[in-house]
């Protein structure tokens, strides 16, 4: 819990978009990218016009992750759907497999970090074994074929 603050703030200071830690209520902004807070969940709610950041402080025992790629990218497939890019880092464990899965069966895109470029390559090897990964990419090129897959400008 007490890392996320100081990630989000040295992420926000090494790249060209806003990063921040979520804060609940808050409402999703263009050109933002949210860090879920350690130990809560990040669940995205409302419309794809007017999309609202919710922080919950889950004591659920079955959720092992906290906070969970799955969770949050269940929400994501509910609001956004086939509007949907989300690619999978390196980490352990396979969370964000069904979350992924959830994204796909909506029309998403899912992407995930080769083996090669991983510190740890459990959860992109999840979401790739499973089938649903339409490509595997190296971290150095993800910000440009995200930026090119946007068709916007860097």
């Amino acid at each position: 819990e007490a890392f996320t603050p100081a990630f989000a703030n040295r992420l926000n200071s090494l790249c060209k978009i806003k990063v921040k830690e979520a804060v609940d209520g808050e409402l999703l902004k263009p050109g933002v990218a949210y860090l879920a807070p350690g130990g809560k969940q990040m669940i995205i709610e409302g419309s794809a016009r007017q999309a609202k950041l919710r922080v919950k402080d889950e004591q659920n025992p079955r959720i092992t992750y906290k906070p969970s790629v799955d969770i949050t990218f269940g929400s994501v497939a509910k609001v956004y759907g086939g509007d949907t890019l989300a690619v999978i880092l390196t980490g352990m464990g396979a969370d964000g497999r069904d979350g992924s899965r959830l994204i796909k069966s909506r029309g998403g895109k899912i992407w995930a970090q080769d083996e090669q470029s991983c510190v740890v390559y459990g959860m992109p090897q999840a979401v790739t074994s499973a089938g649903i990964s339409e490509l595997s990419l190296s971290l150095e090129d993800v910000a440009p074929s995200i930026i090119k897959e946007m068709n916007v400008e860097a």
